[in-house]
Parts: structure tokens; sequence; C-alpha cells
């Protein structure tokens, strides 16, 4: 009787045993999946989430990107940067916890996208290049596309403030080359801004920061820009105050020089320069030795724009009439550049 007994019991044991092995066995399998989740990167993620969406539910949409966004919230409520140097694209959703993402996930497909961070209503996303951001709002869905600048512009051109920051280039009498540089190109802006042609034109700093010279030189081919400008102060070798003046363009003495070369545009940057201010031409030069022009995949010229070590052209230089008649110039050989097929 009792052996009996003893069987039944180790049989209502196994039988109880497999039964919570069977219960639990779904939990198993979430905390399998959330610690799946827990290691992967937040691209990773991208494509773990609408991949499970495809089986759930029809996501077909034409945009790269969709988002769920807090009931009753506009377009005009979300706040995107661009910023192109560094091919950072930052969309805020306000008032979003920091699990949002967890709850409603971003969907859409990682092309060109090298890197993407979410957190607190933020998502960080890094291209591969530059691009435009197109965005809309449909129901509760925040819709992001990509564009490439050729899409959007019929010419790309970008605009390079030699310095800034940390990096005050040439000083004399308190005055600093990177401000000069700065309100140069600042003033060229205001040129461009009323330009009524489908230029897009990208700045490697409106402000007093300092791009490195990777950063610089790489938004020519990141943006596959027609061409490429960037705007310096000269100065005398030894930094000496002496009576050299004059406007002088550097270029990439290897690369091609006929056709639509940098060679080409130094030259024609130099004549409308020269022609806008009434500066000394002092010619072409070899500028392969420069980081920004020796590693930029576009036609390039260096301009310098006058001598910080003469005291005429210093106080011409650091007047705005004068910042503005160079800026006349570059833009008269921008225009010129791009007529001529660049």
């Amino acid at each position: 009787m009792e052996e009996k007994i003893l069987k039944i019991s180790s049989l209502t044991l196994a039988v109880l045993i497999v039964t919570a092995l069977v219960a639990l066995r779904p939990f198993s399998e979430i905390n399998k999946r959330e610690e799946k989740r827990e290691q992967m990167s937040e691209l990773q993620m991208l494509a773990y989430y609408t991949e499970q969406a495809e089986e759930e539910e029809d996501i077909n949409f034409r945009q790269q990107l969709r988002v769920e966004i807090p009931s009753g919230m506009t377009e005009q409520d979300i706040s995107i940067e661009n910023n192109y140097v560094r091919q950072l694209i930052t969309i805020e959703i306000p008032g979003v916890e920091k699990d949002y993402f967890t709850s409603h996930p971003l969907l859409g497909r990682s092309n060109h996208i090298n890197d993407l961070y979410m957190e607190s209503g933020v998502i960080e996303i890094t291209m591969d290049a530059v691009y435009e951001v197109k965005t809309t709002v449909t129901g509760s869905y925040l819709y992001v596309d990509f564009l490439t600048p050729q899409q959007v512009y019929d010419k790309v051109v970008v605009i390079d403030a030699g310095h800034g920051g940390g990096a005050p280039g040439a000083i004399k009498q308190e005055i600093m080359e990177k401000d000069i540089n700065l309100a140069i190109v600042l003033q060229l802006k205001e040129l461009l801004d009323k330009n009524d042609r489908n230029i897009g034109v990208y700045y490697t700093r409106t402000e007093d920061t300092n791009p490195t010279f990777e950063q610089r030189a790489q938004l020519g081919g990141k943006s596959e820009a027609n061409l490429y400008i960037s705007v310096h102060s000269n100065s005398t070798t030894d930094g000496q105050m002496s009576s050299y003046n004059g406007t002088e363009v550097m270029y990439d003495e290897l690369k091609e020089e006929e056709g639509l070369s940098s060679k080409h545009l130094a030259q024609i940057c130099l004549e409308e320069i020269t022609g806008a201010m009434g500066s000394k031409n002092n010619g072409l030069t070899h500028g392969n030795g420069i980081y920004i022009i020796r590693n930029n995949e576009v036609p390039t010229a260096l301009i310098e724009v006058g001598f910080m070590t003469n005291q005429e052209e210093l106080n011409k230089l650091n007047s705005p009439e004068y910042q503005k008649q160079a800026a006349q110039g570059i833009y008269n050989a921008i225009m010129r550049a791009l007529d001529e097929g660049y």
C-alpha cells in the first residue's frame, strides 16, 4: 500500500513539475527576448521592432522612418536640428518620458544611417552624408525622410570660414584672423540668402566655433558640392609687419588642372575678388600642402583675402565696408563658376 502511494505521489510530482515548466516557458521566452533587446544597438532595435511590426500590422509607408507622437501634437511642436558638418540630425519631441521609445518604437529603414540614439524624447541620427530632412505629421505619427542636396537644389556650394574658436589664426593689434574670416563669410551669406537661384549653401561655421580639419574637408564630398571655397587672411612668414599686400588664391596643384578644376576655380576667385576690392593680384599659389585642399573631393579654392601684416590692409580687413567688398567678390566668383558649369 505504501509503495502504491509512493508511486502515485511521484507521478503527481512529475506531472506538477512538467506543468510548471510548461507554464514558465512563455516567461522564459519573454525574458530571453528582453535580454536580447538589451544587448542590441539602437540600429538593431530599429530593425527588430520594424520586423515585429511587419508581422503584426501593415506599416507600408514611403518615408524612411515613422515614430508615434503624443496625442494632439503638431509638426510645429517638434524641433529638428540638422548639423551638416557632423551629419547629425536631432529630433526633439517635447513632453516625452525616458522609456517612451520602448513602448512607442521607431520604425523604418536604416539606409544611410551610421548611428542612432534615443532617450527622453530625443532622437539623434548620424547619417553617412549630408541630407535634408523632410517631415510630415499624419494622425498620431511623425514621418521622416532624408533627401540628398541634389534632390533639393540645382547646385551645391560649401563655404568655409577659416579658423575659429580656440584657433584664432593670425593675431595683429588684438585683431584676430578668425573674426575677419567669419565677418566676410556672414556678409557673403547675406548675399547668397537673397539670391533667387536654387543653390544649396553649406557652411562649416557661422559662429565662433572650430570644426576639425577633417569635418571641414569632408563637407564638400559629403554634400557632393559643385565647389568649395575657404576664406582666410594672410600674413608674412615671420609674422612681422611689412609693405607686402594683396590677394592670392590657393589650389590643388596635384589634381587635374584642365576643365572645371581646382585651379580654374581659384583663377575665377582671384579675378573676381581683386576686381571687387581693388586689391593687388598676387596670383595663384600651390595648396596641396593644406589639409582641407588636399583632402577635399570637390574643386576647392582657398582665398587669402589680404595681409594682416600690412597696416593699411589690416585696417581695411577689419572694416565692414571692405569685408562687404570681399564678400561681393566671392559671391561674383561663385555665380561665375556656376554659370561656367561647376
